[in-house]
Parts: structure tokens; C-alpha cells; sequence
């Protein structure tokens, strides 16, 4: 828009039409437009009311579909663990063991009884362990500067006092100071070309030793470099595999290119002597030699173990010009079976998890006799299944009700844009709030699915055997509660407890007419009515509900009534009201477009009046000035 003035006249370009609307006439002209064109607003405002309505109508319907589809998928789908359509509801069991040696799960497939169940031995993987390592010296040994040296030695966690004093001059001599400071058969010392060696005694049961004393005392020992205060057989992850060999009592070794090459069960591994222990260890793991590699803190060892455990596991292992392996572990130990006894009858398993009718044993330890295993019906599970349906049954149609109840006020019309300008945001959310209210009143879609859905719980299921009220639920006696469901919590209870195959036949039972549920939207209706009398209430509640959310098309190419109506959150394009939302703003386009024109229309009129009248009043002042200069 562009705008210029001369004298009394303002001239304003508005989509390439000038506007004249000075003061020549006197008239306001924009006042006047203003005041005409809200009178042909009219039309505008009332198309975009109905559109606005018509999508606040879409919005209601699909947080109801969204409702509804979470209650159905909760409590009708094969794939939740709380369908009422499912066996498996109502076939869970609870197991329990008399004793830790054996723990117990069941499946849906168990049956309830006892059982006697003994372990004799358990399966164990092939294990390669490590033997106990030792402190090795790194230079010569001088008894005569160790005299008088005082030490602290760590073992496990006690810790001895080892004095050195003029006896001891000879590996012998030491051996029987240690011998005396800690007691006997607790650790061996041997010397070789001069490198003392110290390691724990045979069947002393110390894996950890851990040598202390001032600066330079551990050197005079060829323990240290003169520096250390301290050293220790313990093996610290964190190493190289180079600091690993030279602390050790007997050190593996590389091959020439500084290099330890093994395979484990044909895997090949090749470590550079930087690379630490923890490194290795996280390599074998993560390979694919089917073994497991571990350091225990508490035996100060290595351990291999294989992934699968039985007498017909071993680990095979080969090197290369390198010794880790045989250094570090020991021979392998092969795996065992495990037996056991279950009911009388002996077994040997390669593993210690045994499953067996619907009911897994898991073996932890040998039994001095037999534990006792006891299976009964987890009744439980089915009553928690059922009375959260009700509740989730009588949340949504309390929420259904209302809606349908709810009165549409005409007196609180969508608001214009204009409305809105000269309202606070507040004002305009509360107005709207209340604008919202009713739009689903008195809904035959609605109405006709809360219709079907009370007659599903009435209605007796052929071949049950049992009603809904014979097990304690049944509508409420108050007709303000709109067919809500009352459980009596005692009869339920009893019912699932001494016929559960009855209750879940009464709510899980299968249409033997009219089995597939896939094609339930494609029967006709004496299909369906067969369908219906021999289905059990929940598949009933899948079929009335699937006619109103189903998103998927029948042979008719429809979707589910709601989807048809309003689409859903998913898909909201093909549809009822998506359509007429569409039309209304093609409507609304073509309004604007008509607005627009007659808008031009009444100011191209002023401006030709006021361009009329600024030319009267230019000849007025010619003539005047003529006439005064005549004078």
C-alpha cells in the first residue's frame, strides 16, 4: 500500500487501485467503508464459525478414537500381556521351591501340582585357571646389605612384620625368617642366578602378597629398583603385558616381534606387548572364540571359561613363539553335566535350567534331599485383569456420556477475529472453552457403539456355562451411572478360583462358526448375530469396537465409523469432516475474494466523488480569482 497527500487530498494505492479520501467532501470515507463492509462480513464470519466448529468436532472425535483404540489394544489384542482375549490370561501359574537350590517359572502351558525335584550335580562350563603367581626380582640379591632392613609383608589382609638381621645370608637363611615372621607354609623363596623369588606356599591358601618397606630397602633384595617402596604379586589390569612379565616370578614370553599370538577354540589373537591386560581382556570378550575371560580379585588369578556349559565343552588353545597362555593359565578343566532328579525319574543336562511341561527348573546347588516344587493357578493375575477392564470399561463410558449429555450453548458462537482483538487471551480461552462444550451431543455413532457394548455385557455367551452377574459383576443399579459395571470383589475372586476355565470361556471364547477375527467387518449380519451369541464378551467388545476404530478398509472400503467420521490423529485427510472442512474454505476463499472486490467497489465510488468535488473546487477558486482581479 502506498500513500501521498496534496493540500486536502490523500491518495492511498490498495492492490494497484487509488484511493482518494481527502477531506473534500468532508465525508470520513474509511469510516464509512469500514461501517459497510462489516455488514457484508456477515457471510465470512458465519462460514468461518462453521468451519471452526466443524474442526473443534473433528478434535473431539478423535480423542475419543484415541481413547477407545488404547482400551481396545489394552484389553483385546492378542499382543498385551492384559488382554482378556488371550488363554494366557487365565492360564498363569505361580511356582514356588521349598529350597534355594532350585528356583521355578511357568509359562501358560504348566499345569498345577506338585513336584520332587533333586540335584546331584550341577553343569559347569570348561575352565582354564590360572595358578598363583609369585614376585620375581628384577636384579641380584645382596644378603649383606639387607641385614637390618626391616619389611612389612601383606598377605591377604594380614600383614607380618619381617625383620632381616645378620643370620640371614643365604636364600635358606631367608626362607626361614620368612617362616618365622608369618609361619610356616605360608610362602616359598627361591633364588636363581642371584633373582630372588617369593610365592605363596602350595595349598596355603594366599593369593596375594604384597612386600613394603623404606626406599632402597626392596632394592638390596633385587625387588626394586630403589625407588619402590612397594611390590606386589597382585595383577593390576591396568598394565601392559610387558610390566606384567617383568613382575612376574616365572614370565611369559613374547615371540620376536615383542608380540603374545595364541588362538582359543581356532580364533587367533595377536597382542603388542604395550596393550594392556584389561585390553586383552575386553578383545577375547567381545571376539568370537565362545570364551569368557576374567580377573578374580579374590584368587589373584586369570580365568577362561566357556560360554557354553556340559561335558561336551572344552577349550582348545594353540601358540605362537609365545607363552601367555601356559604361563598365565593352568590345564583345562573339562565341562561337566548336571543331574538331576524331577519327579522319580533321573536326567542328565548339559546346562542347569531344565524345561519341562510348561515349567522351567533352574538349579543352583546340590539338595540333601528332595525340594518340593509347588504350581498353583496364579488366580490373582485374572482377577487383576478383569476388574482393570471394568474400571477402564467404566472410565470411558463416563466420559462418553457426558459428552453425549453435554448441551451446545448458541450463545457462545466461535469468535471472529475482530471479537477476538478486543478481548484478553484469558477471556478468549475460557469463551472457547465453554464454545467447545456439546459438539458431540446426542451422537449417533457414539450412542450406537455405548448401545452395543451394554448389550455385550447383558447378553448370555452360548456355551459359557457362567454370566457375568454368577461371577460378581453386573450393571449398576443407578440409572445415573449410564450402565457402569459393579464388581462384588468376594464373588469375583471365588470364581476365578474354583472355576477359571468357566470365567475365561465367559470372556475368551471363540466364535467356532465365525473364528476369524480379521474378516469380522466383512460378515453379514446373520454371520454376525451367529458370531456374536457364541463369541465370549471380550472378543464381542473387539468386534463393536473394531467397527468404529478400524483403520484398515473391509471389503466395502470403509474404515471404522469414528476413522470414516473424523479420521484419527494418524490420518486425518479422508473423511467426513476433513471434507467439509475443505469445502468450507473453499467457501471462504471464494467470500474473500468477493469482499475483496466490493471493498474496491465502494472506494473506487468515494474516490470518483471526491475527485468530482476537488475539480468543483479548483474551478470555484479559478473563477473567484478571475472575478477578484476584474473588480
Amino acid at each position: 500500500m502506498a500513500t501521498t497527500s496534496s493540500g486536502t487530498i490523500t491518495t492511498t494505492t490498495v492492490n494497484g487501485v487509488s484511493r482518494i479520501t481527502g477531506l473534500s467532501s468532508g465525508i470520513d470515507v474509511d469510516s464509512i467503508v469500514e461501517s459497510l463492509m462489516t455488514a457484508e462480513k456477515t457471510k465470512l464470519h458465519k462460514l468461518k464459525q462453521a468451519q471452526q466448529l466443524a474442526e473443534w468436532r473433528q478434535e473431539a472425535y478423535q480423542e475419543f478414537t484415541n481413547t477407545i483404540t488404547t482400551f481396545s489394544n489394552t484389553y483385546f489384542s492378542l499382543t498385551s500381556a492384559t488382554s482378556l482375549i488371550r488363554t494366557s490370561t487365565y492360564m498363569q501359574y505361580t511356582a514356588t521351591s521349598d529350597s534355594s537350590a532350585v528356583t521355578v517359572t511357568t509359562d501358560s502351558t504348566a499345569a498345577a501340582g506338585n513336584h520332587t525335584v533333586g540335584v546331584s550335580s550341577l553343569a559347569t562350563a570348561a575352565m582354564w585357571e590360572g595358578g598363583v603367581l609369585g614376585i620375581r626380582g628384577s636384579n641380584t640379591v645382596d644378603y649383606a646389605a639387607a641385614q637390618g632392613s626391616s619389611l612389612t609383608l601383606k598377605l591377604g589382609d594380614a600383614s607380618y612384620t619381617l625383620d632381616l638381621d645378620s643370620t640371614v645370608t643365604d636364600v635358606s637363611s631367608l626362607q626361614t625368617a620368612l617362616d618365622t615372621a608369618v609361619g610356616a607354609g605360608k610362602l616359598t623363596v627361591s633364588e636363581e642366578s642371584g633373582i630372588l623369588s617369593v610365592s605363596p606356599a602350595d595349598d596355603s591358601g594366599i593369593y596375594s602378597i604384597t612386600i613394603s618397606g623404606p626406599v632402597g630397602a626392596l632394592s638390596v633384595l633385587g625387588l626394586g629398583d630403589g625407588s619402590e617402596t612397594s611390590v606386589s604379586n597382585v595383577l593390576d589390569t591396568a598394565s601392559t603385558l610387558a610390566e606384567l612379565a617383568g613382575s612376574m616370578a616365572a614370565p611369559f614370553t613374547f615371540n620376536a616381534d615383542g608380540q603374545v599370538v595364541f588362538t582359543l577354540n581356532g580364533t587367533a589373537f595377536t597382542f603388542d606387548q604395550d596393550e594392556t591386560l584389561a585390553e586383552m581382556i575386553s578383545e577375547i570378550n567381545a571376539g568370537d572364540a565362545g570364551v569368557t575371560m576374567k580377573y578374580n580379585s579374590l584368587t589373584n588369578k586369570l580365568i577362561l571359561t566357556a560360554d557354553t556349559p556340559g561335558s561336551g565343552t572344552t577349550i582348545s588353545a594353540g601358540e605362537q613363539d609365545s607363552t601367555f597362555l601356559s604361563t598365565l593359565l593352568g590345564t583345562v578343566k573339562a565341562g561337566t553335566d548336571a543331574k538331576v532328579t524331577v519327579d522319580g525319574t533321573t536326567l542328565t543336562l548339559n546346562s542347569n535350567e531344565l524345561k519341562m511341561d510348561g515349567v522351567t527348573y533352574t538349579f543352583h546347588k546340590l539338595t540333601t534331599g528332595d525340594a518340593l516344587v509347588t504350581i498353583t493357578r496364579d488366580t490373582d493375575s485374572i482377577y487383576e485383569a478383569i476388574t482393570g477392564f471394568v474400571d477402564a470399561y467404566n472410565a470411558l463410558i463416563e466420559n462418553i456420556n457426558k459428552a453425549l449429555a453435554e448441551d451446545y450453548d448458541y450463545d457462545y458462537a466461535p469468535l471472529t477475529d475482530d471479537q477476538k482483538n478486543e478481548m484478553s487471551d484469558e477471556e478468549i480461552e475460557k469463551w472457547e472453552a465453554k464454545a467447545k462444550t456439546g459438539l458431540l451431543e446426542h451422537d449417533y455413532i457414539l450412542q450406537n457403539m455405548l448401545t452395543n457394548l451394554r448389550a455385550a455385557v447383558t447378553d448370555a455367551v452360548s456355551g459359557a456355562g457362567l454370566t457375568l452377574k454368577e461371577i460378581g459383576i453386573a450393571a449398576s443399579s443407578d440409572y445415573t451411572e449410564h450402565g457402569k459395571l459393579d464388581v462384588d470383589e468376594t464373588t469375583l475372586q471365588s470364581a476365578i478360583e474354583s472355576d477359571p476355565d468357566g470365567v475365561m470361556q465367559l470372556f475368551a471364547r471363540k466364535s467356532t462358526s465365525y473364528s476369524n477375527s480379521s474378516v469380522v467387518r466383512d460378515l453379514n449380519a446373520r454371520a454376525r448375530g451367529v458370531r456374536y451369541q457364541e463369541e465370549g464378551i471380550a472378543y464381542r467388545f473387539y468386534d463393536i469396537l473394531q467397527d468404529n476404530i478400524a483403520t484398515d478398509l473391509n471389503s466395502a472400503g470403509n474404515q471404522g465409523l469414528l476413522i470414516e467420521k473424523a479420521g484419527s490423529s494418524a490420518t486425518t485427510y479422508d473423511n467426513t469432516l476433513t471434507e467439509l472442512i475443505e469445502e468450507y474454505q473453499d467457501k471462504i476463499d471464494v467470500e474473500e475474494d468477493r469482499l475483496d472486490a466490493k471493498e474496491t467497489y465502494y472506494y473506487e465510488k468515494y474516490t470518483n466523488m471526491e475527485t468530482y468535488l476537488n475539480n468543483l473546487s479548483s474551478q470555484y477558486s479559478a473563477l473567484t480569482s478571475m472575478l477578484d482581479s476584474s473588480s
